[in-house]
C-alpha cells in the first residue's frame, strides 16, 4: 500500500509538471496546436504506460475505462444540456463529436480516472 501511495504521488506529481510544462510551452499563442496539445499529454501518458508495465497492466485498463467513460459522459451531458436548454454548454472546434464532445479529450479523461483512483488510495479510500 506504501509503495501504490509513492507511486499515486509520482503519477500527480509528474502529470501536473507536464501540465504546466505545457503552459509554459503554449502560452503565447492563441490558437490550437497540435504539438501543444502532445505536449499536455504526452507526459501523464507516458506514466500511465511505465505504470502499466512496471507495476500491473490493470492500470492500463482503468485508463481506457476511464477514457471511454469519460467521453460518454461528457456527450451525455452536453446533448441533455442542449436539448433541454437548446444552448450549448460548451463547444469544440477540432475533432468534435455532434459538438457536444472531442476525440481529443479522450486521454484527458483516462488520465483524470487514473490521477483520481492514485488520490483515493493515498487517502485511504
Amino acid at each position: 500500500m506504501e509503495q501504490l501511495s509513492t507511486l499515486g504521488f509520482i503519477f500527480v506529481v509528474i502529470t501536473f509538471v507536464g501540465f504546466y510544462l505545457a503552459y509554459l510551452y503554449g502560452r503565447k499563442t492563441k490558437s490550437f496546436r497540435w504539438s501543444e496539445y502532445i505536449a499536455i499529454i504526452i507526459w501523464p501518458l507516458l506514466t500511465v504506460l511505465g505504470l502499466a508495465y512496471f507495476v500491473s497492466s490493470k492500470i492500463l485498463s482503468l485508463f481506457l475505462i476511464s477514457a471511454l467513460a469519460g467521453f460518454a459522459l461528457e456527450y451525455i451531458i452536453g446533448l441533455t444540456y442542449y436539448k433541454t436548454l437548446n444552448r450549448r454548454l460548451w463547444t469544440y472546434g477540432r475533432l468534435s463529436v455532434g459538438g457536444h464532445s472531442s476525440l481529443l479529450s479522450i486521454p484527458l479523461w483516462g488520465v483524470a480516472g487514473v490521477m483520481f483512483w492514485f488520490i483515493a488510495k493515498m487517502v485511504g479510500l
